[in-house]
């Protein structure tokens, strides 16, 4: 359940508050707010696979009832989501979204889960009386607490991540700079100032590198030195970010790198289109447009350009003119990079599903559900197995990739948005959250046993005042040390 749920949900609340509640339907007997009152548990169920689910009814003197939401997939624990009058009517029974069908017989509540906490799916739950809600408490990480090797002080937040190549490591900040460390040391190589906050990755290709900007422009550097090479402009007018806390807000916080192939750049656009250029000068050699925002990297594979949109289609086009092959809705928007592994392409999106598409067709080959979270993470394909992190979930998974068969997951305690650096051994992720997010995530740095998934190290960040906080871009790993960046407006790097 994200910020933007959770206000949906109040003000259904506060509506169910200001109407008037419905007469009892004359021919059933209706239960009363005493015989509804207390705590209920049970599961929901959506293919194959049960989750459990809490609820707790609360009376209060005016006559409104305070309701608390359990949901251990995403570690919502007690959660209040509002007080107003119970609707009862008959048998049925509703609370702002919330609709159920008492059983007195078997004193059970049953109902379907709204829209607002599962898009698409129409999931069913069924929930049976208990003296409390006793759901197993969150373990607390069982690993190590590594420290630094060296850490470099940008000055300004780093949302997308780090790039190395080549000894250096590259990272972006919302003031606009890009900042080229020496990898070994932390030690400041060079920096650039584009004229806009910088939400991608830089992308280093035969002595350059490529990068977008909220500016509006794809500028291109030389590695060694960071001088200009060129600036073009690929979006009319400066991007705008709205923040999580506001109601229009998109989460749309990063942006599309620059996927180089074949002689050519290609890059994603806030305005929804796809840009094939050519890199000396940046002229456009085709242009593609979508229904909306692609804010991920184009994947390249085979002539073909593989990208998500926030349309909800995954597009498949020809790499050489542009031409549109397939596209497929996955109902969902799709923010992050599709992972192609020979026939298979795999890729996340907001209806809480990882999907696995055929490459010449776009026919779904598996589809798998994570539990009320976005993926928003792209996936890292090594051996034959996807490792992708997922939001609400607060997990990194491993998936065969052509099964879909779910190898383990495991717990990193926050947002892990970006891509997943993985080595033979080792699994690494960054995690961040948000101050009095209303579910208990943290911020940090983990890495796991690639068989497995266990812990084999962390790092913590504490919380600031207000806003995010954490790493959540992309990990990278080079010269034995893994490259993390921050809102705190640092560049790390850990021994693997």
């Amino acid at each position: 359940m994200n910020a933007r749920t959770r206000a949906s949900l109040l003000v259904m609340v506060a509506a169910v508050a200001s109407s008037v509640p419905a007469e009892e339907h004359p021919a059933i007997s209706s239960p009363t707010v005493a015989d509804l009152a207390g705590a209920w548990v049970g599961s929901m169920s959506h293919d194959g696979e049960d989750q459990p689910l809490g609820l707790e009814l609360e009376p209060g003197t005016d006559g409104k009832v305070l309701v608390k939401l359990s949901i251990p997939a995403v570690r919502l624990a007690s959660q209040p989501i509002g007080s107003a009058p119970l609707q009862i009517q008959g048998n049925e029974v509703r609370f702002g979204p919330l609709s159920f069908t008492y059983d007195g017989k078997e004193r059970t509540l049953s109902g379907v889960m709204p829209e607002v906490f599962v898009p698409v799916y129409r999931i069913p739950f069924t929930l049976h009386r208990v003296t409390q809600i006793e759901f197993p408490r969150r373990p607390e990480p069982d690993a190590p607490v590594v420290e630094p090797a060296w850490t470099f002080v940008a000055g300004a937040p780093l949302w997308a991540g780090a790039t190395f190549a080549d000894g250096i490591v590259y990272a972006g900040g919302e003031d606009g700079r890009l900042h080229a460390l020496d990898a070994r040391t932390g030690n400041e190589r060079w920096s650039f100032r584009a004229g806009g906050p910088i939400r991608t990755r830089a992308t280093v290709d035969a002595g350059d590198v490529y990068f977008q900007a909220d500016d509006g422009f794809l500028h291109k550097v030389r590695a060694a030195s960071g001088v200009e090479q060129f600036r073009v402009r690929v979006v009319e007018k400066p991007i705008e970010r709205l923040p999580f806390d506001n109601p229009k807000s998109r989460f749309d916080r990063f942006a599309s790198d620059v996927t180089v192939a074949s002689g050519r750049l290609y890059l994603g656009t806030h305005d929804g289109r796809v840009l094939a250029l050519e890199p000396v000068r940046g002229g456009r050699v085709w242009e593609f447009a979508s229904g909306d925002s692609v804010l991920a990297a184009p994947a390249v594979d085979s002539g073909r350009v593989y990208f998500g949109s926030y349309d909800r289609f995954v597009y498949a086009l020809d790499a050489a003119t542009g031409r549109l092959l397939w596209k497929r809705d996955t109902q969902g928007a799709v923010v992050s990079t599709p992972a192609v592994a020979g026939d298979r392409v795999v890729v996340g999106n907001r209806c809480y599903d990882l999907l696995a598409l055929d490459a010449a067709t776009g026919a779904t080959a598996w589809k798998r559900y994570i539990w009320s979270s976005w993926v928003e993470s792209s996936a890292t394909i090594r051996d034959g197995v996807a490792y992708v992190g997922s939001s609400d979930a607060a997990s990194v998974f491993a998936f065969d990739v052509r099964t879909g068969r779910r190898l383990w997951n495991a717990d990193v305690y926050g947002w892990a948005w970006g891509r997943p650096a993985v080595t033979d051994e080792r699994v690494y992720a960054g995690t961040a959250s948000q101050v009095g997010y209303l579910a208990a995530h943290r911020a940090g740095v983990m890495a796991l046993d690639r068989a497995s998934g266990r812990a084999a190290w962390r790092y913590a960040v504490e919380p600031g005042k207000t806003g995010a906080f954490g790493f959540p871009g992309s990990a990278t790993v080079g010269m034995g040390l893994v490259f993390v960046t921050g809102l705190d407006g640092r560049v790390y790097a850990f021994h693997q």
